[in-house]
């Protein structure tokens, strides 16, 4: 049991370390839902240079407070958050 608690305990201290950059301030997440305001996204037009497919119809791919998200055309609604992206 103490081996169980000890792998998951750092399992959550690595995850959390994840999302604290360099200078030791945590990085804000896109939320899925949120509907960001245009200049706050970036369209992907190129989706292979990130390592992705192209976006079903009706839905684009766009960058996100340092995350691949896949955003509804029209609502402007995240509907789901990829992965982080390398800055």
């Amino acid at each position: 049991m103490d081996r169980i608690l000890r792998r998951l305990s750092t399992a959550l201290l690595i995850g959390a370390c994840a999302l604290v950059p360099q200078d030791g301030i945590a990085q804000q997440r896109p939320t899925v839902g949120e509907v960001p305001a245009p200049e706050q996204v970036r369209q992907i037009d190129k989706p292979g240079a990130v390592g992705a497919w192209t976006a079903a119809a009706g839905q684009r791919l766009c960058r996100r407070i340092g995350h691949l998200v896949r955003i509804q055309i029209g609502s402007g609604k995240i509907l789901s958050i990829l992965r982080p992206l390398p800055d």
